[in-house]
């Protein structure tokens, strides 16, 4: 069973610090894949480096359970003592990520692991334009997973993409509403200038909204410069969805937030 572990989410670089929601909007330029090779057994993932502009090299790494970022060169082929040696290629073709090379990252969630005695965050989902894919730190593994092929543990395995209650806020320009997921997060859906965002924040009350609770998790520019979309495109675009029984309630008329 996986040990509890907080997932660290900052990543470190000389001259400041950076959460892992500065990932969104920034395009994957290459991967870096370090793979450890041991006789008895097939390579396992070592360490991962997703290049994006404007920010350079990041490591993904596992210390245990959940997952390290930091800001870090790729390293070249090493030895492990007494335990094989380790490979460093970039854009590996049977790397998940490879594939959105060239892609902006659109969205960055939190993956909980629950498994009724332990409940702690145990990885990321990075979302694409194309598609997503999800990195996990469990028992000192680094896992790419882009679909569901993790066994057991899959069912244990969850992220915040259903919401229970969603409340239009703004019935004009720009498209917004309020949104609760099914564990209780708030969350700030927003269509402004052709940009769609996601913000999750304490709660409603927009004086709440700077503290360290508050974090960007999707943004995306379409390009039209437009102010409204129906609330079914921005969900899909946004990769949330609603539970068979969630309450939508529409913003009486002339009522909203514009600004």
């Amino acid at each position: 069973m996986p040990v509890a572990r907080p997932c660290e989410h900052r990543l470190v670089t000389d001259d400041k610090e950076l959460l892992a929601a500065d990932l969104i909007g920034k395009r994957l330029v290459r991967v870096t894949a370090a793979r450890h090779h041991c006789s008895d057994g097939e390579p396992s993932l070592l360490h991962l480096w997703l290049h994006l502009e404007e920010l350079g090299p990041v490591l993904f790494h596992t210390p245990g359970t959940g997952l390290s970022l930091r800001a870090d060169q790729p390293h070249g082929p090493y030895a492990m003592a007494e335990h094989g040696d380790v490979s460093v290629a970039d854009d590996p073709p049977d790397i998940a990520l490879t594939r959105f090379v060239g892609q902006p990252v659109r969205s960055v969630r939190e993956i909980g692991y629950d498994d009724g005695r332990a409940d702690f965050t145990a990885g990321l989902a990075l979302h694409f334009p194309s598609g997503s894919v999800r990195l996990l730190g469990l028992d000192d593994d680094l896992l790419i997973a882009h679909d569901q092929r993790l066994g057991a543990v899959e069912a244990h395995l969850h992220e915040d993409v259903f919401l229970a209650r969603v409340v239009q806020t703004c019935g004009a320009r720009p498209a917004q509403w309020d949104a609760w997921a099914t564990k209780g997060r708030y969350l700030s859906l927003r269509y402004r200038h052709g940009e769609g965002t996601v913000e999750q924040h304490p709660g409603e009350d927009t004086d709440t909204w700077d503290g360290e609770e508050s974090r960007l998790w999707t943004r995306w520019d379409d390009g039209t410069n437009g102010g409204w979309i129906d609330l079914a495109d921005f969900l899909a675009t946004a990769g949330l969805r609603l539970t068979p029984d969630a309450e939508v309630r529409a913003a009486p008329p002339g009522i909203g937030r514009e600004g």
